[in-house]
């Protein structure tokens, strides 16, 4: 969804072309333009796969510079730039080979050379966070000046309008109180980064906020949640799984505080800055909180040391009595509209 969106803004203000797979469909309410070069098949990743039909496809339409969002695509995106003689640029979501050795898997070594070569081949990086920044120059010697910080979005450029509205939409549709304070947790539940989040949910910080005697709700969402977790829920007063949200847009409007109690899982956390773009307070350990810069959160984002539950739980309280307004200056840093012109500008900088 991230990658649909800042192409959107991206076609807004230059010829945005995506070549993509065959089971992708153009969607009308978007501006860039959509060719299904590739099968859906694996074979996709095979180095120069269609290369004679890229190359002809880039002359035709005048292709200025090529912007590779996958790693495993960058060996194609490199030979189509020397061919047509232009610039290319690789977005870096995480490190894949960092994500490789936190996951255990024996191939990471060999990821780290080839995602190393070919970010240093690139014309240009971007980033997706201050970390990923450092770690990538250091050990993959990148040159300061190639590195672009671009992190994930939000289509908001301001604070949404309708809360009180909102919430008492979803608390019919709930079965909810709306006067009470709404926590949430949002994510794919058969993610595992997530239902271990969600662990410390039921396990540390439910039983905290009952010895608060704090009166709210908390609502998990999102599809995919196993049964002895969803049983767990069950059983437990004061929280409730509401599965897959159709309308998302009400049901962040609706609540008031986001947790984020995640401590596995590399790169930033975009259902944080989702929740901050809708001006939400949003309650996280350092982890969960990595990749987003809290000079331009404000007091919207309360952070507690990884496994520190007592202070998670006091943010929360905290949360509750306060009233925080996002600061104008995090809509400069991370609506999609900014950030697509701030690529396009790396981009025209580096044209022939």
């Amino acid at each position: 969804m991230g990658i649909a969106s800042l192409h959107h803004y991206l076609g807004l203000i230059c010829n945005d072309h995506i070549i993509s797979t065959d089971d992708n469909v153009t969607d009308p309410a978007y501006s860039f333009r959509l060719h299904s070069f590739f099968p859906s098949a694996i074979k996709r990743y095979i180095p120069f796969y269609k290369f004679s039909s890229l190359v002809l496809f880039a002359r035709e339409n005048n292709i200025q510079a090529i912007y590779c969002d996958h790693p495993y695509m960058a060996p194609t995106a490199l030979a189509l730039s020397r061919k047509i003689k232009v610039p290319w640029f690789i977005r870096s979501h995480n490190i894949e080979s960092e994500r490789f050795r936190t996951y255990g898997k024996k191939w990471w070594p060999l990821m780290r050379i080839f995602e190393g070569s070919m970010l240093r081949k690139a014309t240009g990086v971007f980033l997706i966070t201050p970390e990923d920044i450092k770690w990538a120059q250091e050990n993959y010697r990148l040159k300061p000046e190639k590195c672009h910080l671009i992190p994930y979005g939000t289509i908001l450029d301001k604070p949404p309008e309708g809360h009180k509205e909102a919430k008492s939409k979803v608390a019919g549709q709930l079965g909810l109180d709306e006067k009470i304070p709404w926590l949430y947790f949002l994510g794919a539940m058969d993610f595992y980064p997530n239902t271990h989040a969600l662990t410390f949910i039921l396990d540390e910080i439910m039983p905290r906020l009952k010895q608060s005697n704090l009166n709210c709700q908390v609502l998990i969402a999102g599809k995919g949640l196993n049964e002895e977790l969803k049983e767990r829920i069950s059983n437990t007063t004061g929280i409730k799984y509401t599965g897959f949200i159709p309308d998302l847009n009400d049901f962040l409007k609706a609540c008031d505080i986001m947790l984020n109690p995640v401590i596995l899982g590399g790169g930033i956390k975009t259902k944080a800055v989702e929740a901050l773009g809708y001006d939400k307070i949003v309650v996280s350990t350092v982890s969960g909180a990595a990749g987003l810069l809290p000079e331009y959160c404000g007091a919207n984002l309360l952070i507690a040391t990884d496994g520190d539950w007592d202070t998670f739980t006091n943010h929360i309280l905290a949360a509750i009595h306060q009233r925080a307004e996002i600061p104008a200056t995090f809509y400069d840093l991370y609506y999609w509209g900014n950030i697509a012109r701030k690529i396009l500008s790396v981009i025209e900088k580096n044209l022939k």
